[in-house]
């Protein structure tokens, strides 16, 4: 029998510019974003950690660098998708994806898929939604436009004003989306991956979202006592529960605000946890999550 596995799945979000970027932010320039793209990859190059680290681009991300994104997909790193709704298309659209109809965001997704793959020329099968914001309908036509991952915001966010964003009872581990509600588990052709977040309710972001184990955080030993925290109880649970697919995410932006010592600490911490709870860390991309996922026979019709 083959030695538990822990995969690392690591991705950093590839913003607008911020002045196209009226609600979620984004580097200044692309000169800004490519420095800490490349110093980002340069923590997995040279751990040789290229499959472990994935690279969400927004439609302007893929329009201004696609030859930086490029060169990266041939080292091996993987490239999503990953739509800033209120900067595509600046300023097309004021509100973000879980709040426009199914037949809009049909129609939006559509539209950003389009745009990536002109940039690109080629397809990913892996979409995030900015801020987590997603409907009940989201999954069912991510599923129609061809998407098989669907890299999700982790539990417990409770913003009072926004139910697009709510992802309380959404399972923390890798399970198939539902096409009833968007926390639930279902049935879909669709493999949600929800970010590694604080499951214990000891470290909030903010009133509302709880800690993850990003670059954002300050770089000193609280943030480095709570990112460990943070992976030792997500495998606790994981273990407890003998979930079949284990999946930890370091995330963060394409801004200078992403500390990459953070990113360095918790990618390495991740390899001492695992051989601590008697695990293989592995690195992987959505796709081959999905693959484990497929292996097992999750989607077997």
């Amino acid at each position: 029998m083959s030695e538990p596995r822990l995969f690392l799945s690591a991705g950093f979000d590839c913003e607008p510019l911020a002045a196209r970027s009226p609600q979620c932010g984004g580097p200044d320039t692309w000169e800004e974003s490519e420095k800490k793209v490349l110093e980002i990859a340069q923590v997995f190059r040279e751990r040789k950690l290229e499959a472990g680290c994935s690279f969400n681009l927004t439609p302007e991300a893929a329009k201004a660098q696609p030859d930086l994104y490029k060169g990266l997909r041939e080292e091996g790193f993987y490239i999503g998708l990953q739509p800033n709704i209120p900067g595509f298309r600046y300023p097309t659209y004021d509100r973000d994806l879980g709040l426009y109809s199914a037949a809009q965001q049909r129609e939006i997704i559509r539209l950003c898929k389009e745009d990536f793959e002109e940039a690109m020329g080629f397809s990913t099968t892996s979409y995030l939604p900015c801020c987590g914001s997603r409907s009940d309908a989201t999954a069912g036509i991510l599923v129609e436009l061809g998407f098989k991952e669907f890299n999700m915001s982790g539990p417990g966010r409770w913003p009072k004003d926004r139910p697009d964003k709510v992802t309380v009872g959404l399972f923390p581990f890798p399970h198939k989306a539902s096409a009833q509600h968007r926390c639930l588990a279902g049935d879909l052709d669709l493999l949600v991956i929800p970010n590694t977040v604080d499951l214990s309710g000891k470290y909030m972001r903010n009133d509302w979202c709880p800690n993850d184990i990003r670059g954002e955080n300050p770089v000193c030993e609280e943030t480095r006592a709570m990112f460990r925290d943070i992976v030792d109880t997500y495998i606790e649970l994981g273990l407890l529960m003998n979930w079949p697919i284990l999946v930890l995410r370091p995330v963060g932006h394409n801004t200078r605000f992403c500390n990459v010592e953070n990113v360095e600490y918790v990618t390495d911490y991740i390899f001492e946890a695992a051989e601590k709870f008697g695990l293989k860390a592995v690195p992987a991309d959505p796709p081959a999550i999905r693959a484990e996922a497929e292996r097992l026979g999750w989607f077997d019709k």
